[in-house]
């Protein structure tokens, strides 16, 4: 059975007439499919759905309806994948309209101009996103699209209802509000003031999950390369989840066994080790990276992504083995915001997924997720009697009371108090 391959999907998806709810809905369930088809290694056929379909139903144990909903966006997928053009000229025509999102024709006016700011601002493509969703979530609250019209007392009670009705953390909450601001205060040109009159959600303290060294190692044993790999590299260094994915060869030091984590959290960058025990698998792993690389030249790919400041001063910089990704996807994909085909890094979800899958296999009780590895990175550190402030560099933090969390979750935590049943 022949793969198909429809990789502007979402493109074609957002010019079709339908409601938003709708669209959201296939949307999801498309994305669900094609990750299920990169973890299982199964390509994107009218069989592998089928399967995919199988599999979704054991897990969620849908109602009829939403069985239906997953099959009629896998109908809508095959049969615009399937679609012949009508003729050249107008294929040549849609593929404009699919290849350059930059013009985004379609959508409420203050969505084109909030996305026109947040590009022309340079922010990253995981912010833009998540401000779009908050201000989209504001706009379905206020029942109107005309958003310019509106003003600070629609914005506090949107901000109270999330807090009051759908039970949001302090941190969601002030996400929202963070996208609100910059779409009144940087695209409308509108001053909100100090904006104290809401409600605020109540901030919460979490003890951070973290494993012991003996189930760190049963989850390492049920991983499967790379996936070992790179959460070894991850508890190696402390490192959040996009700061181990973004990680260019450039930033590997394998003599000094050192990691640079660049355009971090706050955009900053910092120094962390590299565990001694992975450098020679990593030296492995970098050559079978290497012949990837060299794949995508004789193909002539376009090269990876770069911010947007190096991109313009150095044009050719991607397509430079040094900024190649150290765990690049298996499969190239289209740039979200240029619409060139290239080769990205791994999915965040792809590896979410590998390590919740060892968990259960290795049978641990705990939530865990690859952030889990960076509270035990930080954990253990401090319990090898590390200075705080040593550890709060390391994981990059702005204030090191976001560190002394760690301290509540040391082997003997306060002054090593002993439980009086304990004798």
């Amino acid at each position: 059975m022949k793969e198909i391959q429809f990789p502007e999907w979402r493109q074609v998806l957002a010019q079709v007439q339908m409601s938003e709810r709708q669209r959201r809905s296939y949307e999801i369930t498309l994305r669900w499919y094609l990750s299920f088809c990169r973890r299982s290694r199964a390509q994107v056929t009218v069989s592998s759905a089928r399967d995919f379909v199988k599999w979704a139903a054991e897990q969620k144990d849908p109602e009829r309806w939403q069985l239906e909903q997953w099959k009629e966006a896998l109908n809508w997928f095959f049969r615009e994948a399937t679609r012949p053009p009508a003729s050249e000229e107008s294929a040549a025509q849609s593929l404009e309209e699919v290849w350059l999102p930059a013009k985004q024709k379609a959508g409420p006016s203050w969505k084109v101009a909030f996305l026109t700011t947040v590009r022309r601002r340079h922010y990253s493509y995981r912010t833009e996103q998540s401000y779009l969703v908050w201000i989209e979530r504001f706009a379905r609250h206020g029942k109107r699209e005309d958003l310019e019209k509106l003003g600070e007392a629609e914005i506090a009670a949107f901000l109270d209802a999330l807090a009051l009705d759908q039970r949001l953390s302090a941190s969601s909450q002030r996400q929202a509000l963070n996208a609100l601001v910059f779409l009144f205060r940087e695209v409308f040109g509108q001053e909100l003031g100090d904006f104290s009159d809401y409600r605020r959600a109540r901030a919460r303290t979490h003890v951070p999950a973290w494993l012991t060294r003996e189930e760190l190692q049963r989850l390492f044993d049920q991983l499967e390369e790379p996936w070992r790999l790179m959460a070894q590299v991850a508890y190696g260094g402390g490192l959040r989840l996009m700061d181990l994915l973004r990680l260019r060869v450039k930033d590997m030091d394998l003599a000094q066994e050192i990691l640079t984590v660049r355009g971090g959290k706050g955009d900053k960058d910092r120094l962390v080790p590299l565990a001694h025990v992975v450098i020679e698998r990593l030296g492995n792993h970098l050559q079978t990276v290497r012949a990837l690389y060299e794949q995508d030249r004789r193909g002539q790919m376009a090269g990876v992504w770069l911010p947007d400041g190096l991109a313009r001063k150095y044009p050719r910089a991607g397509e430079e083995w040094p900024w190649f990704w150290v765990w690049p996807d298996s499969h190239l994909s289209l740039d979200p915001r240029s619409g060139l085909k290239r080769r990205h890094h791994v999915s965040d979800r792809s590896f979410q997924f590998a390590v919740k899958e060892a968990a259960r296999a290795a049978g641990l009780s705990k939530r865990v997720t690859p952030h889990v590895l960076r509270h035990s990175f930080a954990t253990h550190c401090l319990e090898k009697g590390y200075d705080i402030r040593t550890v709060q560099e390391l994981l990059g933090h702005a204030s090191v009371e976001t560190t002394q969390i760690y301290t509540h979750v040391m082997k003997r935590p306060g002054l090593g108090v002993r439980s009086p049943l304990d004798g």
